[in-house]
């Protein structure tokens, strides 16, 4: 891969997917030219990328399902050549958001978990991400696949879900 100043002339692909534990995560992308570490990171910062020295620190105190999550969303910080978002809403942020839900979520457990579970945060569990990503994979599902313009009608991701399942 090679970077020139913030245009990145070649994305690599990342090494992970969504059966990897965090610990294979970190296993998986030795070879990249970004480092992970830990540290206790200030006022609720769950992780960060630093583009100018290549390193992504992410908060020690963190479940390892959390560190899975938030590793997954500073490594695509790391592959699109991010130097860092304002907000929470920057254009960044919600790509990252975006993408790390959709790696992280198979879209036919997810499916099986609602009907066996009635609470997020069981799901969530069950997937190995947090709520936070659990949510973004539905938003992410609510804006793209079920807006009346892509699906040709009013219908709701439950109402696309039921046709999936029974279909």
């Amino acid at each position: 891969m090679e970077r020139l100043d913030r245009i990145t002339t070649s994305l690599p692909d990342l090494p992970i997917d969504r059966r990897m534990t965090y610990g294979a995560m970190r296993r998986a992308i030795i070879g990249l030219p970004v480092t992970v570490s830990s540290a206790i990171l200030p006022d609720g910062l769950w992780g960060c990328y630093d583009a100018s020295n290549s390193v992504i620190l992410i908060d020690r105190r963190l479940t390892y399902t959390a560190k899975r999550c938030v590793l997954t969303h500073e490594l695509l910080h790391w592959k699109h050549g991010d130097d860092g978002c304002a907000n929470d809403r920057s254009k960044q942020e919600r790509r990252c958001r975006t993408q790390t839900a959709l790696l992280l979520v198979n879209p036919t457990e997810l499916a099986l978990l609602e009907r066996m579970y009635e609470y997020e945060w069981q799901i969530a569990d069950e997937l190995n991400i947090t709520t936070q990503v659990l949510e973004d994979y539905r938003s992410t599902l609510d804006t793209n696949l079920c807006s009346p313009r892509r699906c040709g009608d009013d219908s709701t991701f439950n109402d696309i879900k039921e046709r999936v399942l029974n279909a």
